[in-house]
């Protein structure tokens, strides 16, 4: 499968599910080695995946994790540069 994300001369499109996961009061984030900022975590939706399944992957293959999903609590746009590109 591949992940929904497009790249044109303008821009990239990139469609991700993020899960907010909270434990004995702890919220968890998450963050890489070449960027300061955090995020909530989760992964690239794959074509013709749910967002619920793509959680449910993202936390199994990057930690190890069988989680539950809740319900949607909400949407986001987010404009972000992305290899010099908005």
């Amino acid at each position: 499968m591949r992940d929904l994300l497009f790249k044109t001369e303008d821009g990239v499109f990139s469609y991700r599910a993020a899960g907010v996961c909270v434990h004995d009061g702890c919220v968890l984030l998450q963050c890489t080695t070449d960027d300061p900022s955090l995020a909530f975590p989760g992964g690239h939706v794959t074509f013709g995946e749910t967002g619920e399944d793509a959680l449910l992957r993202e936390f199994a293959e990057e930690m190890g994790a069988r989680i539950e999903v809740g319900g949607l609590r909400w949407t986001a746009e987010l404009f972000i540069p992305w290899g010099g590109r908005m």
